[in-house]
This record gives structure tokens, sequence and C-alpha cells, in this order.
């Protein structure tokens, strides 16, 4: 492939399939039928829903902050825990996620942030 189309790179894929942690082989058997890769969207937005069917206690201002966290996260493709006491977080809250999650809490959206983001 490579020699035939030496532009086509595990990058451009990666662009191509809106999928950044994919890796060459995975685009393989997508191509070939194989395997079902979804789009970073995709996978961020399943992961969410997830989240949020094992959280089921969450207030209306905290389905609020996962979904703005949810964007932020699909139009970056990053975040960082000093991201989450800045804007546009401190919308909804003045502290961020400090002000509308427990520390317990925060811990486990830290963690499903450093899944997808990381």
């Amino acid at each position: 492939l490579h020699a035939e189309h030496p532009h086509v790179t595990e990058d451009l894929l990666r662009q191509a399939y809106k999928n950044r942690k994919a890796h060459f082989i995975q685009f393989i058997r997508h191509i070939l039928g194989i395997e079902t890769l979804k789009s970073f969207p995709e996978t961020v937005s399943e992961a969410f829903d997830r989240f949020i069917k094992d959280h089921s206690n969450l207030t209306t201002r905290q389905l609020d902050f996962l979904g703005l966290l949810k964007n932020f996260i699909i139009d970056r493709e990053t975040v960082e825990r000093k991201d989450l006491i800045k804007s546009p977080f401190t919308v909804i809250h003045p502290q961020g996620i400090r002000g509308v999650f427990s520390p317990a809490e925060v811990e486990d959206i830290l963690q499903l942030t450093e899944e997808l983001a990381a």
C-alpha cells in the first residue's frame, strides 16, 4: 500500500476516519470488513453515555457539565485536569468541576477523560 500510495499514512487514516487512537492494523481490519472502527466522537459519546448510566443519581447541573465536557473532548481531542477549572467549565460553576462534583466523582471523571483523551 505504501509503495503504490506513498501518501497514505497512519496519520492520514486517523484523520479520514476521525479516530486518533486507532492503529494501522485496525484500519486494515476495518477496510477489510473484519473489525468495526468507530470515530472518535462516537467513542467519546458512548463512553459518556455509559458513565451517565453508571452514575444514575446525577443532577441537572452535573449532566450539563458532563455534556460540556463531552463536547470539549470531541472538539479538542484532549483535556487536562487544569482545563476543568477554567472557561468554559466555569460557566456552570465558578469553581469549575470542583463546584459541581464531589472529590470521588471528580476522580471518576478524571479517569474517564484519561481513557478518552490521553
